[in-house]
């Protein structure tokens, strides 16, 4: 090695030392595999999933990129989560409502009477409860060996249907009612409807086929179904609870990355939390415009008497999940308090 190149290798050395990267460190790249079961112009994948990836690709510098497999192609809700756990994707989309069995804590976020703003619940859920350390995160996340990265939450599901319109919480009752699973069932039994769980890409053919009467949904999450075609009438106001979703990275994908890049993912996923709650916050409200026009016809539960019989109506339902989670040893309660304060912290911003 002559002088000149022995100058050169020490200043690169000694750079690298200040900036606290090696040369090798910092020319490496990762390709990060990540599958969701949305369709495409979804808003979890436009405004969250989408956001996430290009601000991720800006902030280290090309050196994470991602293969992006939408719609189902690597698998469906309920197996995304165990390929993201064992390695085989890196991120997936995990709703707790698909998998309640393995993350039955995590239901607490689609409980209704809570949260009726979707950026709300989804920055006291990315802030806090998803966070380590946290009961919730501990109690659930922890086990399945994933780490939230983005939280998204639909808030303000109402009663959907094809035939019966639907004005008081009696008229729910004897109908077969598609539901996302978890806390919304809880929620569908109380009213006396017969829970269907069923991802959301078959509800049109169900309810075309009259499967199901009607569906317990956000209508932010109608139009990329295209259930305005087959929903004649839907409640307005009902806050039946909300669907929570996440795109979570398994341990393994996150512990092998730098330190740097973990960060990058963290900040980026809080990023793409607050566009995807300002546009599901937004678009909730121009969904419902939009179905109108389509010829669905609301019925708006008003403050006053009606506003009180749907809230009497379900207000049981928190109760029950609490003893629910207690009877098989989680904390209930606790995680249930931990949500409402982190909900009225983030009311009060």
């Amino acid at each position: 090695m002559n002088n000149n190149t022995l100058k050169i290798t020490l200043g690169v050395s000694l750079a690298s030392l200040i900036l606290g990267v090696s040369p090798a460190h910092s020319q490496e790249t990762h390709v990060l595999k990540v599958a969701d079961t949305y369709p495409v112009g979804h808003p979890f994948a436009e405004y969250g999933l989408l956001v996430f990836i290009s601000e991720v690709e800006s902030m280290s510098d090309g050196r994470i990129t991602f293969e992006h497999f939408p719609s189902g192609q690597m698998g469906g809700a309920s197996t995304l989560p165990n390929m993201t756990r064992n390695g085989v994707i890196d991120i997936s989309s995990v709703a707790p409502a698909y998998i309640s069995d393995q993350l039955p804590m995590s239901g607490v976020a689609d409980l209704p009477g809570l949260a009726e703003s979707s950026c709300v619940a989804s920055k006291a859920l990315i802030n806090n409860m998803f966070q380590p350390g946290n009961t919730l995160y501990e109690a659930d996340f922890k086990r399945l060996q994933l780490r939230p990265l983005i939280a998204g939450v639909i808030s303000g599901y109402e009663v959907m249907t094809t035939s019966t319109e639907i004005q008081e919480p009696a008229g729910v009752t004897g109908l077969a009612v598609r539901s996302s699973g978890g806390s919304i069932d809880r929620t569908v039994r109380q009213l006396g409807g017969a829970g269907v769980a069923m991802p959301a890409s078959e509800m049109y053919e169900s309810l075309l086929r009259g499967t199901v009467d009607g569906t317990v949904l956000g209508p932010v999450s109608a139009s990329p179904y295209k259930l305005e075609e087959v929903i004649k009438y839907s409640t307005h106001g009902a806050l039946l609870g909300s669907f929570t979703m996440t795109y979570s990275i398994g341990e393994r994908s996150f512990s092998r990355l730098p330190e740097d890049l973990q960060e990058i993912l963290v900040e980026a996923g809080h990023k793409a939390t607050a566009s995807l709650c300002e546009a599901l916050d937004r678009e909730n409200i121009a969904a419902i415009d939009e179905m109108e026009k389509a010829g669905v016809e609301f019925f708006v539960i008003e403050d006053g008497t009606s506003r009180e019989e749907w809230a009497n109506a379900i207000s049981p339902v928190q109760e029950m999940w609490v003893e629910d989670m207690e009877s098989i040893g989680r904390p209930g309660r606790q995680v249930l308090e931990e949500y409402k304060d982190a909900i009225e912290l983030y009311s009060e911003k």
